[in-house]
């Protein structure tokens, strides 16, 4: 079921969520040390039981709020549970969310967990 007003998707199981549109883009990190470009990659590209970590979030300043308020911090750690077209369901903690493959190229990963 589809809700236009907070472009919000609801399957069984679990909520997909759509990108913002029409905001500047903005990008936070988690630190120029931890977060080396030449090693991050989208979410989308991340294959199927991966355990990754969260280098850093780009997009608009709404969605860089929205996907912090769903759990995607950086630093934190998610697990790759499905991948179809760029779509993605990922793992976090307890919780199964649902991103279109938009949303999951602005989520910048990679595999290495203990950099400090």
């Amino acid at each position: 079921m589809r809700d236009n007003n907070s472009m919000k998707t609801q399957w069984s199981g679990f909520d997909f969520f759509e990108e913002t549109p029409g905001c500047l883009e903005k990008e936070v990190n988690i630190n120029d040390e931890a977060c080396d470009a030449a090693k991050s990659f989208p979410l989308a590209m991340a294959s199927v039981g991966e355990c990754l970590r969260i280098a850093r979030l780009k997009g608009s300043e709404g969605t860089v709020r929205r996907f912090i308020s769903m759990g995607f911090v950086p630093g934190c750690q998610v697990q790759i549970i499905s991948v179809t077209g760029g779509s993605v369901i990922v793992g976090i903690g307890d919780n199964r969310i649902g991103l279109g493959a938009g949303m999951a190229q602005k989520i910048m990963c990679t595999n290495e967990f203990n950099r400090k």
